[in-house]
């Protein structure tokens, strides 16, 4: 047998009228009168609960029939009753609150099922990390020194570093003690120390080489050195 709101709320009007007809006769008898039946409820719509639906997240749905071809629905969040979802004339009722995972939609259909869903709200895009300015790179300039690719001593005492290049190739010129005499390179091929001059000589094919020429007075000898510091060539002038 199942038990409807409706039928509930009416027996228990209809015992106490009986109760308060009874009272005043209950001194005149010396045994308790039977207690009269419950009348039946009236003709009618009767509210039965049908069934509970779990919904989405977490929430409950208590639906009802309200009569023929007609439901409604009691949800509950929380153990509290926060709306009612009536669903009349073959139209679906629906509903929308905020649950506990977002967003929370109810339709209570005309034939009594329900069907719920979680609307999450979009995260917000994460700031992005900032990145630390880039590091400049060193200056492989700095603290680089080009090692020559050949040394030789020239007939005066001073020495020669031979620097190899296919653009740019050049002589720096030094004394003994490491004091600069100048360098030499394709636009200033020519020095001269202690009446030796020196040539840096463009031989072709990106060959070059370096010449040592003593003057007249101190006997017009020369030297020839190529890039790899080998002499390649020596002349001395005959005595007359």
């Amino acid at each position: 047998m199942r038990v409807t709101r409706r039928s509930a709320r009416t027996a228990a009007v209809a015992t106490g009228a009986v109760a308060a007809l009874l009272l005043p006769a209950a001194g005149a008898f010396a045994a308790d009168p039977a207690p009269a039946p419950a009348p039946a409820p009236a003709g009618g719509d009767q509210s039965v609960l049908w069934r509970n639906v779990d919904l989405a997240d977490g929430a409950l749905a208590k639906v009802y029939q309200d009569g023929p071809g007609r439901f409604s629905a009691e949800i509950y969040a929380g153990g509290s009753l926060v709306d009612t979802l009536v669903s009349t004339d073959g139209r679906p009722a629906y509903g929308q609150y905020d649950g506990q995972y977002g967003g929370l939609h109810v339709v209570l259909r005309p034939d009594g099922t329900v069907r719920s869903w979680v609307e999450t709200a979009p995260k917000p895009d994460p700031k992005p990390t900032p990145k630390p300015d880039p590091k400049p790179a060193p200056d492989q300039r700095k603290n680089t020194v080009r090692l020559p690719d050949a040394k030789v001593t020239l007939p005066d005492g001073s020495v020669a570093r031979l620097f190899t290049s296919t653009t740019w190739p050049r002589v720096e010129l030094t004394q003994k003690n490491g004091r600069s005499l100048g360098s030499l390179d394709l636009r200033h091929p020519t020095a001269a120390h202690h009446g030796w001059t020196y040539t840096l000589v463009d031989a072709g094919k990106r060959h070059y080489e370096l010449t040592a020429v003593d003057t007249p007075r101190q006997g017009a000898g020369s030297r020839v050195y190529d890039f790899q510091g080998r002499l390649i060539g020596t002349y001395v002038a005959q005595k007359a």
